[in-house]
């Protein structure tokens, strides 16, 4: 029942309302981080479990489909140039890094953190039309390793938790090459 295709939905929709309900608490945190416009990331936990149990093409449509929704519900619609490039570039990469069996789920994870604030410097430099907010990105950079981190230590208890109620003799993946 578990594997069928009805559950499968079912669990990507609450999945995706506790994205939006853990975005919409982050925009509301975010004040009490010094850096502006910085967030820990913790909505975009449930877009690296997407990418690992349902696949890439479902990754990236739930990143975009949470981008919008979020902007939308957050009221911070002049943001979702930054969110949608930020989020389609990071899904991209952890999708290639995961599929060489190459990386861990931490590397994957610290990986979509760099390169989603990589995607958002892009839609910046382009809408603002300068290159200088790229200066940001070393500094910014070493704020999306600790946030990958955080949320990867996330991630890998969300992982055990649906591995019990899944009845899954397994750990989170780690190095593992499946899509």
């Amino acid at each position: 029942m578990r594997n069928s295709k009805t559950y499968k939905t079912a669990f990507f929709s609450l999945l995706l309302a506790a994205a939006l309900i853990l975005s919409y608490l982050e925009s509301l945190l975010s004040g009490f981080i010094p850096v502006p416009g910085v967030k820990i990331g913790i909505s975009n936990i449930a877009t690296v479990y997407v990418l690992y149990e349902y696949g890439f093409p479902q990754a990236l449509g739930f990143g975009v489909l949470k981008a919008l929704l979020a902007s939308a519900f957050t009221g911070r619609v002049s943001s979702v140039a930054f969110s949608l490039t930020g989020i389609v570039l990071s899904v991209l990469v952890m999708a290639l890094l995961k599929k060489t069996g190459k990386f861990s789920l931490l590397g994957v994870n610290v990986s979509g953190a760099i390169f989603h604030i990589a995607g958002q410097i892009s839609a910046a430099s382009v809408i603002l039309q300068t290159k200088g907010v790229w200066l940001f990105l070393p500094w910014l950079a070493i704020i999306a390793v600790c946030c990958g981190i955080i949320t990867y230590i996330i991630l890998r208890r969300l992982f055990t938790i649906t591995a019990k109620i899944n009845n899954k003799n397994t750990m989170p993946p780690e190095k593992k090459n499946t899509e």
